[in-house]
């Protein structure tokens, strides 16, 4: 049995308190955030399992632009391999393993670094130094690939040999998610910070709607309107979406940039989220699109990376830089206001006085994604 399946079986009291109905329901033991153990299980069920989203297709825009990403550990290599296609491998050398990549660029090929085994942008083997006496057969070998697939401008991709059909994966969201048109926009910034605390817990937090007007009253806490009354719609595999009414993120609370095209004949103060699980968490409002990855880096570290997406429009406005800078600034106070309360979470989850407090009615999609968490890891 696996550790983290033997510290799933000593928990279980506390399991089944997150599995009761939701009106006395508990959150999850605070060793879950915490285990070595756990965090291994994870990897194995969650992240080398599900689709995960790397990254968009502008990010690349020539054939042999590339960029570097590790995955719990993994570390793969995204390529434009061709005008229209893409390709996605482990980066690791099929000789000894090591690591042919770093950061992004653009190259021609793919050369080890250390013995020179030399690539092409797709993963397949170009030519193998000093191998010519070798009896194995090298014909056709290439890096190991990854299925992916793209969706509205972003390249998702999943470890498995046979992963879940990802028109399946994506269908819910395909289907409700009028808003989510980012393949309409360009990536005007990033935001990328580390936090230290369990990737689950920053996760829990983009859905959590009970914070809000607490820890981000001086943010965007006051724009939201009437928070307490959203009502999430539930998606197989621990995915959610909502729509509400909130203020353009704006620390004056008003709209800089062109409306989305898509929400011309919505109310300036329209408001949307959903979450694909395990990582990303999207947010709209009538200006812009952020999308949010959430990457384990360790069982207490991770790393957020905020995608700030405009319309064609935006990027001709007077002063854009100047707005941008403005608005990026104002996300990542919000991603400070959330870091200083998870890191905090993270420090009483180590604590063996710790006991998982009640769920609120304002936690239903928590309650939702937690279940479905325990679904996951206990198979």
């Amino acid at each position: 049995m696996h550790p983290g399946q033997e510290t799933l079986a000593r928990l279980a009291p506390g399991l089944a308190a997150t599995r009761a109905d939701p009106s006395l329901a508990r959150h999850l033991p605070g060793e879950l955030y915490c285990s070595p153990e756990i965090y291994a299980l994870e990897k194995s069920r969650i992240w080398m399992t599900h689709w995960l989203s790397v990254g968009r297709v502008e990010e690349l825009p020539n054939v042999g632009d590339y960029k570097t990403l590790t995955i719990t550990d993994e570390s793969i290599v995204v390529t434009r391999s061709g005008a229209e296609e893409f390709s996605v491998f482990m980066n690791q050398c099929l000789h000894r393993g090591a690591e042919l990549a770093a950061g992004c660029g653009h190259v021609k090929d793919f050369s080890c670094p250390y013995h020179a085994w030399l690539y092409g942008v797709d993963g397949r083997l170009i030519a193998a130094p000093g191998m010519k006496a070798c009896k194995v057969d090298l014909s056709g070998a290439r890096l190991r690939p990854l299925q992916q697939r793209i969706w509205r401008g972003w390249i998702f991709v999943n470890f498995s040999d046979s992963p879940p059909p990802f028109e399946d994966f994506i269908a819910p969201f395909e289907t409700h998610l009028w808003w989510f048109r980012t393949e309409q926009c360009r990536t005007a910034s990033t935001v990328v910070m580390n936090v230290k605390c369990n990737w689950k817990f920053l996760v829990e937090n983009l859905i959590d709607i009970y914070h809000v007007g607490v820890i981000h009253a001086s943010s965007f806490g006051g724009f939201v309107k009437s928070s307490g009354g959203m009502k999430f719609q539930l998606e197989r595999g621990g995915g959610w979406h909502v729509r509400y009414e909130a203020r353009p993120h704006d620390k004056r609370g008003r709209q800089v940039f062109p409306t989305l095209p898509w929400a011309e004949q919505e109310s300036s103060s329209i408001a949307c989220k959903a979450g694909i699980y395990p990582n990303l968490n999207l947010s709209m409002r009538a200006d812009s699109v952020r999308m949010w990855h959430v990457w384990p880096r360790s069982v207490a570290e991770t790393q957020i990376v905020c995608y700030l997406l405009f319309p064609e429009a935006a990027f001709s406005i007077p002063n854009f830089e100047s707005e941008l800078e403005r608005y990026r600034a104002f996300v990542a106070q919000i991603v400070t206001e959330d870091s200083a309360m998870v890191e905090s979470l993270q420090r009483s989850a180590t604590s063996g006085f710790f006991r998982p407090g009640p769920m609120s009615p304002l936690e239903e999609a928590l309650y939702h994604m937690e279940n479905h968490y325990l679904d996951v890891m206990q198979g």
